[in-house]
């Protein structure tokens, strides 16, 4: 790193030896880093170059930590009271910013989106207005305004006595010579003088007496603004704090470098699987098939082409389920993403967790790469360990700074290849959290997959288009659209169209005749004023009498509750062989790990003990733990595989991206699109006659009064489900319908009528309007019920990281904290709880330590030991996590 050859105090210690880093070394690689995160062409709406003004306001960030009192505390022991003034530095360094950018020509908001960035580099972004209302012109007593009204003065004082010469030079390279520190002090002095903050104030409020009760006058895209400049100072700050390449000894290129898949990986992998299908021997159906599959594939990376060489940025696939659209999607992707500038990168977006890991053992599979030690790919979700490898370096690095490394650049995405949820990516861009950040700057000349995006919440839909249009605009992404079942939610240009990659997707509609779906009399009533569920005797009843004709049966339900009582009740009348309990006794046996355990010990353990003349039976809800759900998943594939009678009664989990296929599925009735990704998983393959899928509306569990499909989608006046069933109802004749007329004419209806009831939370999009980021960032993908995190251990291994976790937090080991909590993740169930469920899980649960060392019942993780007979009341071999029977809200949906 070089510095401006002054003698500046330092800005932070060495991690690996403790040793001071000077304040204009660190501010110089922090600008140096803008121009490596940022690419040279991108700027922010009203035209300002990004890098330019990152690189402005890296150079004074930090220029508060100029005082004696940061030294200070810098170089203090853990109590800093003996410090006698401020020792903050970014209130400071937000007003230099402010001053510098105004000083160096630049107009309109751009000031203040500097001195937002600054104020907030180690924090959230806020709600703009109220922030700067209160940091400049409120006269009310508060933080906000000893910190900027006060404490700045004292701070100023103390620098001008004591490093005025190295502010003035951190100044003068900021401006390219325009400003001075002498300059800010006698701006500081003048906005002071008038007792607010004008020059800044005037930026959120209108009329001359800057009242703080008339209206916001922000532009429309200060927010993109802010978030481009924030996100790219808050990275490059990270990055440098960590001395990433410095301290490895390695050009920035190797460590934030990102090489991206080869395409050509695809085009082999596809000529595998048809040597593979030919030296097996495939009937004529399946070799139709899998040649319109290639036909697809080809056809969309032909169209996938012209639109990159178009200068288009949002594209829509659509084509039907079982089509292999991942293989597809990942080559239009990277097809666009070759023709792009830039080193951009690939990021696959999906709506679940339950199936990412299996779209990112493909891609691993596919590209021939391991996430835990190549570059080139990182999986990104709330359960996952998301690291990017350093490359080998030629100095030592210590365990616990590469660790830390690994993470930074994994949370950044600077990976080629992110594979990742609807949850990360979109909550990243509305109101994002400090780390969350740091993945923007990456987004800069990427193609952005959307893997079935009309699972997207509907109050969202507004939003995201709002967000794919600043993805689009501020960092040159393209986005494609994916789906069976294609929404109206991205609109295109102004006068156009969004583009299809595929040419008359009905095409591969027509003729498929894969499944014909059957509408139970109670979809009919639920449109009527007195509706008729079906009771949860007979749905079990007819269950389980498909699956004595031999047939295998998933049964998808809305709730958890619903999911419960329907197994029970086919339980009742087939008196099937559990798979859940064969699982039981294969971890008990076995005594290991169940991601060690391969599915087909499991099946074998089944198959032995199975008599054939009754049915097998998975339950899976998401009270299961993670790891549990996986390998039961697995189970029923090989079950299904191997054409047996198996019943599998679930909740929404294996709804989409699940490669399973079942002869017979029955859905409790939902949204059309949930309703054809149910669908999806019946005869999936085309290797069995015509599957049948039918459309039910289950009567309320005990102790409900709605029925699970209305308590679910119908809320807030929003009547999915009777949007769903007019658009069915249209088609029906009172025979099964075929699967072209529901998957293309019904879908179509649906999507019609959405879009002219209007979808999405006008609400989002004036938080976006006022770059009120703070309630962005409150906003959330998934219905967050109060909840409490429960690990769940059911082998002795198991139960021995838990025992180590606990020691580690005894000793304050954190590296190995850190390590045990992450390996401990996919044992760990959230469970929503309400009042009295609380304190009885509370009360009977054993405690993994909190955060600080010590035992708490607040914020520390619970822990249910399933080997334990006391625990028998709160896990249950089927179920999963329970809570107690007296209590009607325990419920997750």
């Amino acid at each position: 790193m070089n510095g401006l050859d002054i003698d500046a105090p330092p800005s932070h210690l060495r991690e690996l030896d403790g040793t001071d880093v000077p304040l204009d070394e660190h501010l110089a690689d922090v600008a140096k880093r803008i121009l490596e995160f940022v690419p040279e062409g991108a700027t922010t709406a009203d035209g300002s170059a990004v890098a330019d003004v990152g690189q402005r306001i890296a150079w004074i960030h930090d220029i508060g930590k100029l005082t004696t009192w940061f030294q200070e505390h810098l170089h203090a022991d853990d109590d800093n009271s003996d410090i006698d003034g401020p020792s903050h530095h970014a209130p400071l360094g937000a007003l230099v910013a402010y001053y510098t950018l105004d000083t160096a020509g630049f107009e309109d908001d751009v000031p203040l989106v500097g001195f937002l960035a600054v104020a907030r580099h180690h924090g959230q972004l806020p709600d703009t207005a109220d922030y700067v209302r209160k940091a400049t012109v409120e006269r009310d007593e508060g933080p906000l305004r000893r910190l900027f009204r006060e404490d700045i003065f004292e701070q100023v004082a103390n620098i001008d006595t004591n490093e005025s010469t190295v502010a003035d030079t951190l100044i003068d390279r900021s401006t390219d010579g325009e400003g001075s520190w002498k300059g800010f002090c006698e701006w500081l002095h003048e906005i002071h003088q008038q007792d607010r903050f004008t020059p800044i104030g005037k930026h959120v409020l209108g009329g001359r007496k800057l009242s703080f009760k008339e209206p916001e006058q922000l532009s429309e895209e200060f927010y993109d603004g802010v978030l481009q400049i924030w996100s790219a100072l808050v990275l490059a700050d990270k990055t440098s704090a960590r001395h990433l390449t410095s301290e490895v000894d390695l050009p920035s290129e190797k460590v934030y470098g990102s090489p991206t898949p080869r395409r050509t990986a695809i085009d082999a992998k596809v000529r595998s699987l048809q040597r593979d299908a030919e030296r097996s021997g495939v009937d004529d159906r399946t070799r139709s098939l899998n040649e319109k599959r290639e036909r697809a594939r080809q056809e969309v990376r032909s169209r996938a082409e012209t639109f990159a060489e178009s200068g288009d940025s949002v594209a829509t696939l659509t084509l039907p389920t079982g089509f292999g659209k991942t293989l597809t999607g990942l080559d239009a992707g990277l097809t666009v993403l070759d023709r792009k500038p830039g080193t951009g990168r690939l990021v696959y977006a999906l709506p679940f967790t339950s199936i990412i890991d299996q779209v990112a053992a493909e891609s691993e599979s596919l590209f021939d790469v391991d996430c835990a030690d190549s570059g080139l790919l990182t999986v990104d979700h709330h359960l996952s360990e998301t690291r990017v490898p350093l490359p080998d370096s030629p100095e030592e690095v210590p365990d616990d700074s590469r660790a830390d490394a690994e993470s930074i650049l994994g949370e950044s995405w600077r990976s080629g290849m992110v594979v990742t949820t609807f949850v990360q990516l979109f909550e990243s861009l509305a109101g994002p959290g400090n780390v969350q950040s740091m993945k923007l700057p990456s987004l800069y000349d990427s193609v952005v997959v959307l893997d079935e995006p009309q699972a997207l919440p509907h109050r969202w839909w507004a939003l995201v288009e709002r967000l794919a249009r600043l993805l689009v605009e501020e960092y040159d992404v393209t986005v494609i659209a994916m789906t069976a079942t294609q929404p109206k939610l991205f609109t295109g240009s102004e006068n156009d169209e969004t583009a299809e990659l595929v040419p008359d997707p009905g095409r591969y509609y027509e003729g498929l005749d894969r499944v014909r779906f059957e509408l139970h009399p109670s979809v009919e009533a639920a449109l009527d004023s007195e509706p008729d569920p079906i009771d949860y005797d007979g749905a079990g009843e007819r269950l389980a009498a498909v699956a004595n004709e031999g047939a295998s049966v998933l049964s998808i339900c809305n709730t958890i509750d619903s999911a419960r009582e329907l197994t029970q009740s086919v339980e009742q009348h087939a008196n099937p062989l559990v798979i859940n309990d064969v699982y039981d006794h294969v971890l008990a046996n076995e005594g290991g790990k169940p991601d060690d355990m391969s599915p087909e010990t499991t099946v074998e353990r089944a198959v032995t003990g199975w008599s054939g003349d009754r049915p097998l039976l998975v339950h899976l809800t998401t009270r299961h733990r993670p790891v549990d759900r996986q390998h039961l998943i697995d189970v029923a594939i090989e079950l299904t595989e191997r054409d047996l009678p198996v019943v599998f009664v679930s909740t929404q989990l294996v709804e989409a991206g699940v490669d399973v296929s079942f002869d017979r599925v029955f859905r409790d009735f939902a949204p059309l699109d949930s309703i054809v990704q149910a669908a999806g998983r019946c005869n999936r393959s085309f290797n069995r006659d015509t599957g049948l899928v039918t459309t039910w509306v289950l009567e309320p569990p005990e102790g409900r009064e709605r029925t699970p499909s209305t308590a679910v989608y119908d809320h807030g006046g929003d009547s999915l489900t009777k949007i769903s069933a007019l658009s069915l109802v249209e088609v029906y004749d009172g025979e099964p319908i075929d699967e072209y007329t529901v998957t293309r004419t019904a879908v179509e209806s649906y999507f019609a009528k959405l879009d002219k009831r209007g979808v999405g939370d006008p609400e989002y999009l004036e938080y976006i309007e006022r770059a009120d980021a703070e309630t962005l960032g409150r906003l959330s993908l998934i219905d967050e019920q109060p909840a409490v995190e429960v690990i769940v251990t059911r082998t002795d291994a198991e139960a021995e990281h838990v025992e180590e976790l606990r020691d580690a937090y005894r000793e304050y080991d954190w590296e190995t904290v850190e390590a045990k909590t992450e390996l401990l993740k996919p044992l760990q169930v959230s469970v929503p709880m309400y009042g009295r469920d609380d304190e009885e899980l509370f009360a009977h649960c054993g405690r993994v330590y909190g955060e600080d060392g010590r035992p708490h019942d607040e914020d520390g993780r619970l822990y249910i030991d399933a080997r334990q007979a006391r625990f028998d009341d709160y896990f249950d071999t089927t179920e999963g996590v329970v809570t107690p029977d007296d209590s009607v809200e325990a419920r997750l949906l």
